[in-house]
This record gives structure tokens, sequence and C-alpha cells, in this order.
């Protein structure tokens, strides 16, 4: 877990506790990669803790699940004590009737009591403990022929490289890239691999030092992002400000201040360094954007004069329009919007998902007006994948998607270069990353 700091320590995996009268076999539940970290409370205070994860390794599934430590020091005294709880990949935590699926891990936070001064820890017994119950019926063999599971874990980025390989990062959806872990795909031999990121060599101190970013806490609010589709970088200050620059740090150009009152969620690249910032608070807040590239040249209006969607916006390849949903007119429904002039053209009438759910993909037509909008929506409770013609207003339902979102969990599309593949991944306790060929969907219009 690239996001653990501090020390690792030596784990001794105790386990024979009942649980309502069943014995749990040290084969059944097991704790691995254990570190502790210092964090700031609610009162300002350093406080330590700890982290780590959990795996059942048997054929029926656990909820209730807590783990208890005893914390050793090298005279293997017992020191302290710590209670631990299941958490997302952001550390936060999960509601009691979670179950840990057979084979499948969670990671898990400890509160850390000392008996006195804290001291050096040499050793910690952990002791997970968790009520059995049915494992759920596996869903891969429910999938159509046309989607295919890539990964169960809280997957929160993607790059395509390729017609036929990407790469994707699977953590928590608020940190930096390099707290993420990376894989890499092949989607003709179904293969992944794990991997660093290519940029994150390049993340060094005196790249910080250069972006006044050396503070730990100010790295991961920058949103510091290896333009995928340029050399340059974007990044935040510590107020918020947007400025794009060289790889090394130099040749800064601000994109946008006074954004302090906004929070940045992300962005979606598009071709040649442009790219989409879009901004919320929590699911079910308008969504602020602009259009911008990495080499300091706005495409769109101003923030506060684009008017919000309700959802994450989906922009066309150049910047200058984009697929929003909001109110004109008494009509609610997913419009098409210029971004400089904010005309816009209903494209259709609809009751819109949360900002949680994928931003549409616009994909441009040979002439200016045509375009196909791939759209991911709850249609009579069912997440669905439709595709709309812009010209015709033609709305082609696809497929269903393999979807659970929670208001907690989020889940973003990316669509291969030639068009025939879209990647759908979501965080959350049913996160995961799946691939759909649209080639078998028979396309807009059908």
């Amino acid at each position: 877990m690239k996001r653990s700091l501090g020390f690792i320590v030596v784990l001794i995996i105790t386990l024979g506790f009942c649980i309502q009268a069943q014995e749990t076999t040290s084969d059944d539940l097991s704790v691995s990669e254990i570190s502790f970290t210092t964090q700031t409370d609610a009162f300002g205070q350093m406080v330590q803790g700890g982290e780590g994860t959990l795996t059942n390794n048997s054929s029926t599934a656990y909820t209730n699940l807590t783990i208890f430590a005893d914390l050793l020091n090298e005279d293997n005294e017992v020191i302290g004590e710590g209670f631990g709880v299941m958490v997302n990949a952001c550390g936060t935590g999960l509601l009691p009737d979670f179950a840990l699926q057979p084979g499948e891990s969670q990671p898990f936070t400890l509160s850390l009591d000392f008996f006195n001064t804290p001291a050096e820890v040499a050793d910690i017994e952990a002791m997970p403990q968790g009520t059995p119950v049915e494992p759920e019926p596996a869903t891969d063999a429910d999938l159509p022929e046309h989607i295919r599971h890539v990964d169960t874990r809280e997957v929160v980025n993607l790059e395509w490289l390729d017609a036929n390989s990407f790469r994707y990062a699977v953590g928590c959806e608020g940190d930096v890239f390099t707290q993420h872990d990376w894989f890499g795909y092949r989607v003709a031999s179904d293969t992944m691999t794990e991997l660093e990121h290519p940029a994150e060599a390049n993340v060094t101190e005196a790249l910080l030092q250069q972006l006044g970013l050396q503070d730990p806490l100010l790295y991961n609010h920058s949103f510091l992002t290896y333009a995928p589709t340029s050399r340059r970088i974007v990044y935040q200050t510590g107020i918020n400000e947007l400025l794009t620059a060289e790889p090394d740090g130099s040749f800064k150009r601000l994109i946008y201040e006074n954004l302090g009152r906004y929070s940045l969620r992300g962005f979606i690249w598009l071709p040649e360094g442009r790219f989409l910032a879009y901004y919320f608070g929590a699911i079910g807040d308008p969504v602020r954007y602009f259009t911008a590239s990495v080499e300091g040249q706005r495409i769109s209006a101003d923030i506060t004069t684009n008017e919000p969607s309700f959802t994450i916006p989906g922009p066309s390849p150049d910047g200058a329009r984009a697929v929003v949903t909001l109110t004109e007119n008494d009509v609610t429904g997913y419009y098409v919007i210029q971004t400089l002039s904010q005309n816009k053209t209903l494209l259709l009438e609809a009751d819109p998902p949360g900002n949680n759910w994928p931003a549409p993909i616009y994909v441009p037509g040979a002439t200016f007006g045509e375009a196909d909008i791939y759209i991911a929506r709850p249609v009579d409770g069912q997440p669905r994948l439709q595709c709309v013609e812009m010209e015709s207003g033609t709305v082609s339902d696809l497929s269903e998607l393999p979807l659970n979102l929670t208001t907690d969990d989020r889940a973003m599309m990316w669509l291969s270069p030639d068009g025939t593949t879209l990647a759908l991944a979501a965080n959350g306790v049913d996160g995961g990353l799946w691939l759909i060929g649209l080639m078998a969907l028979g396309g807009c219009g059908t």
C-alpha cells in the first residue's frame, strides 16, 4: 500500500478464537502489510495509528470484522493494544454488514493505546475476528460476453497507451498519482503486470521544491499530474491556484487563481495537452468546471461563468463543447454546451444521476454537429450504457453495466483510441475494472 507511512513491523498471526462457538483456524483470516502512521487528529494533536490488510483465505465470507492487536517490545512484553476496523482505500470506515468474500482482501486501520509513554514496537500480535456467513455468488458468470472483468480492487484512474494496452491505478481517489499502485494491462492477451508509473521517477525533491510542494500534505493536495498527451504537468497550490509547468517545474503558467472555495476532484484528459478540470464538494453538489491546456491557454469561459452541471461534464476532444446535465426552461436532461459562449442544445431529456457517475464520452463525427455521446446512467433502477446520436437524437440502449454505487463511491469511463473498447472503473467495496466491447453492441443509431 503506497499510502502507508512509517516503518514495517514484524507480524505474528495467532488465530484460534471463538466466533459464535465456532473456531476459526489460522488459515481463514490473515493480516499483512501492517505499518504505523502518524496523523493529526481533530484537535490538532499528532496521534500514532496503524494500518494493514486483511485477507480471507477460506471458502466462506466473514462479516462484523474487527482486528485486536497486542503491541510487544523487544522483551516480548505487551506495551499496548490496538483495535482495528475495516476501511476503504481512503481510510473511511465500512459498515458492520460489510462481508469479506473468499479470496479477497481489504484494508483496515488500527487505533493504538500504549499503557505508558509510547515505546518502540518490536512485534505485533494481530487477532482478526468476524462472523462467518454464506458467500455471495460469483458475479463474473452473470456478465454478458461483451463485458470482461479485469480487477476487483478500487480502481481510480486509467491511461490508454494504444488500442490494445493501458495502465491503471488502484488506491484512494484523492491521492496524488505516486501514492497509487499502478498496473499494466494488455487487452488481446488478457494479461496484467504490476509496474511503476513512468512519471514517478520525475517527482524528486528538487521538483517539489521548485513547485513549493515540499510539505507532504500540500503535495498530496496538489493533484500533481503529468499530462498523458503532453510533456507538461498540471498541479494546484495550497490555496488552490491551478498552474502548469515543464516536467522539471520550470516555466510555470497560471491557469486560474481565486479557486479557494472550490474543491478540485480531477481532470479529464484530451488530445494535445487539453483537459477539463472539475470541482465539487460532496456527492450531490453541483459540478463546476473549465477547459484549458497545459500550455496555459483557457478554452472555456471562466469557472464562475460556466453553468454548473449535475454530473461531471463530458468534453469534446478540443474542449470547445461538453455534455452537461442541467435544467433549462423547466426541461432537465443532458445538453451539449459550447464551453465559451454557453450556447446549449438539448440532447436527451432525463433525470441525471449524481456527480459520482461517469462523465459522458463525446466522440465527434466527420462534420460539425455529428457526434456519438456515450452515457452511463440508471434506467428503471438499473445501471445502463446508452449512446445518443447527436445529429438525429436517436438513443440506443446498449448494455447493462456492472455498477453498484453507494453515495460514497465513484465510477469513471475511458474510451480506447480506436473507439472499440470502453473501460469502466469504480472505487468502493464493490469497485473494480471492466472492459466493454462496443463492436458487439451495434453502435449508435441502431
